[in-house]
């Protein structure tokens, strides 16, 4: 059997102008995402050969999934038109059609399935026709070449429309609390109603009550409460005695210290509340109070002393390394040098600074970059007061330009360094990823703090040149 999976953009919509989602068709259910509920679902049904068809866009869903391999199954991507039927787009689709059995799932739906169940040998057994049906979408066993079809009494699988943010919320809260069995959901652990991600940070007065789906990259801080009921995405930030319960935290947002988040959606500055999914964006006095605080008095004073030291000892160490190996890499060319124009702290004037690249191939350039000879020149700004050791990622002028205001330049607290807050903790070193545990750092770090935080800034880039 092959499935034909039809979903049409006006069904998903929704998830990109409520949820500002997008990649619908990615949508995280229980930090699942929701095409991998139809893949494999179509597994267990007995489908070796699943096709896509949407008429909106399908390239992030296509650079996700690839060809199906990770499922062993072969997935294949193709166009249909808003008007398009279902003979029509057997027609176009004829030669993936003809020669097997057809399960076509249609709409923007969530079958609900038990993964223990042998799907295969009891819908090889069932006649063509509607499997089960509902308002947003159905499933249909057709076999092409056939023309009698019959309607199946007693569906073995729900369907579930995913219409709204209520829909989405109701469901999400349903699996985590009463299906999670059913379904393979991402985490690790031996414990049963609780799927936890990697590199998940919980302090040790936070306290976590299942049933709770965490993701990749969190980091809970003391005194917070997470659960029952929550689901909390990846690049997420809980901060200091805040609270999250019956909600759904999205990837790459950030919760202020001693903020309640209840029967909410929160995604980056937006809580949303399902019914009616009224919205409000919120600005954390915490984080900006926190900033203001950190970059003046004489704590900034001793961090500038901390930084400049510590720079200082980084030139020492790595000037003959510099000195000896450099000139050997510029002559084979894997030694390239140019200059960007960055905003310094202020985002009004400007720094000049070094952009250095390392081709990483052959055993000199792979210990130029461990040894972070590529930011050797840049220690010297620490010293002369245009940049700090450790903070955010330089925002280069035309890179703020084409990003509008959502950029680290732009946000309070910016602090453009020689390495980022990021590499130290081993995030994504980009975009929102970024800005959000650099925020937190501009709000929490101290002096001391940031001299460790280095060392793991250069001890990561040692280990990704190691795994590279």
């Amino acid at each position: 059997m092959k499935t034909l999976l039809t979903i049409r953009e006006n069904s998903y919509a929704w998830v990109t102008s409520t949820l500002q989602w997008r990649k619908p068709l990615l949508l995280p259910i229980c930090n699942k995402p929701f095409v991998e509920f139809l893949i494999d679902f179509a597994v267990l049904a007995g489908s070796r050969d699943i096709r896509l068809l949407s008429d909106g866009s399908l390239q992030e869903v296509e650079q996700y999934c690839e060809n199906g391999s990770r499922w062993g199954v072969q997935m294949s991507y193709a166009h249909i038109k808003e008007s398009d039927d279902l003979q029509t787009i057997f027609e176009k689709n004829r030669r993936f059609c003809n020669d097997s059995r057809i399960m076509v799932i249609d709409g923007f739906v969530f079958i609900g399935y038990d993964k223990k169940n042998d799907y295969s040998a009891l819908f090889n057994a069932m006649p063509d026709g509607t499997v089960v049906s509902c308002a947003a979408g159905s499933m249909r066993l057709i076999t092409v070449s056939e023309s009698n079809t019959a309607n199946n009494d007693e569906a073995p699988v729900s369907l579930n429309p995913i219409d709204s943010v209520e829909s989405y919320y109701d469901l999400s809260m349903h699996i985590l609390r009463h299906e999670s069995s059913h379904y393979v959901l991402p985490g690790y652990g031996s414990e049963t109603d609780s799927y936890i991600g990697r590199n998940v940070t919980i302090s040790k007065s936070a306290e976590i009550i299942k049933p709770v789906s965490i993701g990749n990259n969190v980091q809970i801080l003391a005194g917070s409460v997470i659960g029952p009921g929550t689901v909390i995405g990846s690049n997420v930030i809980i901060d200091r005695k805040s609270r999250a319960t019956e909600s759904i935290v999205l990837d790459n947002t950030y919760i202020g210290e001693e903020l309640d988040v209840e029967h909410k959606i929160a995604i980056r500055n937006t809580l949303i509340s399902p019914p009616g999914a009224v919205s409000i964006a919120m600005e954390d006095p915490h984080l900006l109070t926190g900033i203001k605080d950190t970059a003046r008095g004489i704590g900034n004073f001793f961090r500038t002393i901390v930084h400049d030291l510590t720079a200082i000892v980084l030139i020492l160490l790595l000037f003959v390394p510099f000195i000896l190996i450099t000139p050997i890499l510029a002559i084979q060319g894997k030694w390239r040098s140019s200059r960007k124009t960055c905003y310094d702290h202020t985002c009004k004037a400007t720094v000049s600074l070094p952009n250095v690249s390392i081709e990483r191939s052959g055993p000199l350039s792979a210990l130029a970059f461990a040894l972070s000879l590529d930011r050797f020149s840049t220690l010297f700004r620490v010293i002369s007061g245009r940049l700090s050791l450790i903070g955010n990622a330089p925002m280069a002028v035309e890179e703020k330009n084409s990003s509008g205001s959502s950029g680290p330049a732009v946000t309070p607290g910016y602090r453009p360094a020689v390495f980022s807050y990021a590499e130290a903790e081993n995030w994504p070193i980009s975009g929102n990823d970024a800005a959000i545990v650099e925020r937190f750092y501009a709000i929490h770090s101290n002096p001391l703090q940031d001299i460790g935080l280095t060392m793991k800034s250069l001890i990561n880039r040692f280990h990704d040149n190691t795994t590279a």
